[in-house]
């Protein structure tokens, strides 16, 4: 799973069968940067000591006064991941850097990564690419997944910049800092070794306001940050590609929230009933409480008094899955999955899912397309493997892309046929349709 080597008068680490991390006197891969100087006077770190503290940490002091750190977690430490099949399935390899020479402020590392590897920031459409540099907020944490299942995530006393290029990874980090690398079979599991080796999402987020954005300089990625901030003006029918983006950023129950209230907020009163929709579909702890059970109440502020008789309707759909809800705020407090996703995380394979922004699932059973277009009452969606039942008419499906018609009140919603909640989504159904 790992091994150190002497290389070239210095080291080498390679991860998972993947060289990480080679450094050498005349090829290094750890700069310093003393304070006063300019931030282009980065000098190499020097030649090191190497001393193994046990087979899965060890510490390597530079000549230049930097220490570096490094550790291996995997499977067999959390207690969560009794049951893999594989010890080593899931893993996380840690690096930290200090300085025993006080002048030495910044570290510059230069990681090697898997050629044409796809490193996601927010999200997996093609817009969320890590390209270019990367700049983190001051004292915040931030990941980005690749759809593999692994995912960097990283933290400083202050500065942090992350420049992504073919194979190769560049980060400029204040010190002290701290680099982890995940390695998991699939996103989910990503999350779920997140989850258990940072605490829960709630406590790992330093700031929730700002904890996971980052601005990938020249590219659509500023915006989608901004209206990720729910501060900012929110584009109405970006709304599900960017609910559906946080579940790739370890956001909180707080972060879809917030964005959901800026999501109301922006809603135009025309469109109006496609907002309801989407709010419908959306597990408790993803929606602010005033969203929650009688929906159509949270608009009459917005200037459009739904009828009584909906108002009803979708009270009743969201107290009928209750339980459900209950299930997906579990899931996502114990096991570090979100209870509204993109379907990505779940079917990293499907390549027919990957660039669709209009998707969500709520939970692993739920599939919904919220219809945001300024007219018409006509879904089309792409359904995950498996077999899939339309809520509204009870209709199997098969995977593959579908097109239902989706009006007022009646959201493109599917339920995984080999659900065990199936029966609580068919009864919900039921009453639904004499409503």
């Amino acid at each position: 799973m790992i091994s150190f080597e002497n290389w070239k008068q210095g080291f080498l680490v390679t991860v998972a069968g993947q060289r990480l991390l080679w450094h050498s006197a005349k090829r290094p891969a750890v700069f310093v940067h003393r304070a006063g100087e300019m931030r282009s006077a980065w000098r190499s770190a020097g030649t090191c000591l190497p001393t193994m503290a046990s087979g899965r940490s060890a510490l390597f002091r530079f000549s230049s006064g930097l220490d570096m750190r490094e550790e291996l977690r995997d499977a067999r430490s959390v207690a969560a991941f009794a049951d893999y099949s594989s010890a080593y399935s899931t893993a996380i390899f840690s690096l930290y850097f200090s300085s025993l020479d006080k002048e030495i402020d910044s570290v510059r590392l230069r990681f090697h990564d898997m050629p044409k590897v796809h490193w996601n920031g927010l999200g997996p459409r093609e817009q969320h690419l890590a390209r270019g540099t990367v700049a983190l907020p001051l004292g915040a944490r931030s990941a980005a997944f690749a759809m593999d299942g692994r995912f960097i995530l990283c933290s400083s006393s202050g500065e942090r910049k992350l420049r992504f290029g073919e194979a190769e990874m560049l980060f400029d980090l204040d010190l002290p800092a701290e680099v982890h690398f995940g390695y998991a079979r699939t996103p989910a599991e990503a999350c779920r070794l997140w989850r258990y080796s940072f605490g829960s999402l709630d406590s790992f987020l330093e700031n929730p306001d700002e904890s996971h954005r980052g601005v990938h300089s020249g590219t659509s990625q500023t915006l989608i940050a901004a209206a990720a901030r729910a501060h900012s003006v929110v584009i109405p029918q970006e709304a599900a590609g960017l609910l559906g983006s946080l579940s790739f950023s370890g956001a909180g129950p707080e972060d879809y929230q917030q964005l959901n209230m800026a999501v109301a907020q922006a809603v135009r009163e025309g469109s109006i009933w496609k907002y309801a929709n989407l709010m419908l579909c959306q597990p408790d702890i993803a929606l602010p409480a005033q969203f929650r059970r009688e929906i159509g109440n949270a608009f009459i502020s917005l200037g459009d008094i739904l009828p009584a008789r909906l108002k009803n309707r979708y009270a009743k759909i969201r107290a009928g899955l209750e339980k459900y809800w209950e299930f997906c705020r579990m899931r996502w407090t114990e096991d570090g999955i979100p209870a509204l996703l993109h379907p990505s995380l779940l079917y990293p394979q499907d390549v027919a899912l990957e660039s669709r922004d209009d998707l969500l699932m709520a939970g692993a059973d739920m599939v919904f397309a919220p219809n945001l277009k300024e007219k018409g009452e006509l879904a089309s969606l792409v359904l995950p493997e498996g077999e899939w039942v339309h809520f509204w008419t009870s209709r199997i499906y098969p995977s593959g892309r579908v097109t239902v018609h989706a009006p007022a009140g009646a959201p493109a919603l599917f339920y995984r046929a080999e659900s065990e909640y199936s029966w609580l989504f068919d009864s919900v159904r039921q009453v639904a349709s004499r409503l």
